[in-house]
């Protein structure tokens, strides 16, 4: 192989590996630094929660709420039919104009759902798994994923790139000064 093929060749895993090192660790990021909540914890002010005001026989995807934990209880006081408990097992949800939410639910008994809620807003993911009662909630995770988080990784890629790229250069290529011999006539 010629030197511009082993150089082309070193950059594309360079690349490859700064991209997929990025990618690993924005969510290893996220999952690291999720708090953790006791069974029985008051979730904090801006934990997101989804909710629903409406037919609960007639689900409409309209009726859905996403907001945090702070505007949910002044929403439930405004609101008295609305309820943390879905109607439906799973959706995905337009939250305004751009944001966009999906959940899973698997029924608990007792009036009790554990829900797992993805909202993205913006430049920010936003993953939270709660079990929620009508008109209450114990938060269980809560995962977020913004630039920040995105940066961090970014930086973790790019220091494995270099150094992925830099042994290979060292095994591959020759540096300024090696003897190369000659093929055999």
């Amino acid at each position: 192989m010629n030197l511009a093929a082993l150089r082309a060749v070193i950059l594309v895993t360079e690349l490859l590996t700064f991209l997929m090192v990025t990618a690993v660790m924005t969510y290893f990021i996220s999952f690291v630094a999720a708090p953790e909540f006791a069974p029985g914890s008051e979730p904090p002010a801006d934990f997101p929660v989804i909710a629903y005001d409406g037919d609960r026989e007639k689900p409409d995807a309209k009726r859905y709420r996403v907001m945090p934990w702070s505007d949910w209880q002044s929403y439930a006081e405004r609101n008295p039919g609305a309820s943390l408990l879905l109607p439906e097992p799973s959706r995905a949800v337009q939250v305004g104009n751009e944001d966009q939410a999906s959940f899973v639910v698997t029924e608990g008994g007792d009036s009790r759902q554990t829900v797992e809620l993805t909202w993205r807003s913006g430049s920010e993911e936003r993953r939270a798994r709660y079990i929620a009662q009508a008109r209450s909630l114990e938060p269980r995770s809560l995962h977020t994923i913004n630039t920040r988080t995105f940066l961090l990784a970014a930086v973790g890629g790019f220091g494995a790139g270099m150094l992925i790229g830099r042994f290979m250069r060292r095994r591959w290529l020759p540096r300024p000064g090696d003897i190369v011999p000659l093929p055999p006539r």
